[in-house]
């Protein structure tokens, strides 16, 4: 879920933010997310993939699914498998 989470806050920060206006996305907000997003470096070839358009919502979903995949696979590392309740 957090891997999730961390993508809907990058798109989130997209959306609200233009990259064309004077007081633009700030740099240090960007590496952040792509430091918290890492497969949100699959987006970087994409050209026809404009903010808001459904191509957009298609990419960033595969990128959240695929971030949340590496969260998880990152926490079975970090805390083992989870164990089942009887």
């Amino acid at each position: 879920m957090l891997g999730l989470a961390f993508t809907i806050m990058f798109v989130v920060y997209q959306l609200v933010t233009d990259p064309l206006s004077p007081p633009s996305r700030d740099h240090a907000v960007m590496i952040a997310f792509t430091i918290l997003c890492p497969p949100s470096l699959l987006s970087v070839p994409v050209t026809n993939a404009e903010v808001g358009s459904s191509g957009f919502y298609v990419l960033w979903g595969f990128i959240g699914l695929l971030n949340a995949a590496l969260y998880a696979v990152l926490g079975v590392m970090i805390f083992g498998r989870p164990q089942k309740v009887r």
